[in-house]
């Protein structure tokens, strides 16, 4: 027999060998990945659409770095917002509710001045402006089967209602709402702080204001997504 002519049929018989446990080896690899949810299975789900109405379960918090204070002379403010909702209705599907947590900065002479932040009950209530980063976040649905959204606002009010009641209104204008439910987005916020405990606090500091569903018991907090 020729040795060369045997070595040669050996060598394209590993080949052949090679090759096949190499393509099992990869079509085991991607029937994996498709059990496990890997990138050969990942799909996400559509995103939700219309315009889902939350007006119950309202709990948070709107954290201040620095803290705002009477004659606060901070040239940049952070405002930071955590809070929890439910009661949802609207929407395809319709979320049972969700969170949003979310960023801004503010800029500007006296920026964590209470008085440019507060005015007394029936004051016209001050504009605060987000920079261009504006108050942006993202909102995680429930079920979580739906797509988060991001939602931004470039503006907000703080304003003092009837009973000195403090609300946080972050308006339809100039907000805007992407992935799910796509629209502009509108957040009226009842605060456990009234405005006389508010003014207590802006003598020595106040980090925060606390997000309740109801202030007063029948003025729920309410948001548009």
């Amino acid at each position: 027999m020729n040795v060369y002519a045997t070595a040669a049929v050996m060598r394209h018989s590993l080949r052949r060998r090679t090759t096949k446990l190499l393509l099992c080896a990869a079509g085991a690899a991607t029937l994996a990945a498709t059990a496990m949810g890997g990138p050969a299975a990942a799909s996400m789900a559509p995103p939700g659409v219309g315009t889902p109405l939350c007006n119950a379960g309202y709990n948070g918090t709107m954290t201040f770095h620095p803290a705002l204070v009477n004659g606060g002379t901070a040239t940049s403010e952070e405002a930071e917002l955590k809070m929890q909702f439910t009661g949802c209705s609207g929407g395809t599907p319709v979320p049972t509710g969700g969170s949003y947590i979310a960023k801004g900065i503010v800029t500007g002479a006296g920026a964590n001045a209470c008085a440019n932040w507060f005015v007394a009950p029936l004051g016209t209530p001050p504009v605060v402006n987000f920079n261009a980063a504006h108050l942006d976040g993202v909102v995680t649905w429930s079920p979580t089967s739906i797509n988060a959204s991001n939602v931004s606002f470039s503006k907000l009010r703080i304003y003092t209602g009837g009973g000195g009641h403090l609300f946080i209104r972050l308006p339809t204008a100039a907000s805007l709402v992407t992935v799910s439910y796509v629209s502009t987005a509108n957040l009226t916020l009842r605060t456990a702080q009234n405005f006389t405990s508010v003014s207590t606090s802006c003598t020595t500091g106040l980090p925060s204001l606390k997000i309740v569903p109801a202030n007063p018991a029948s003025s729920f907090s309410t948001g548009t997504w």
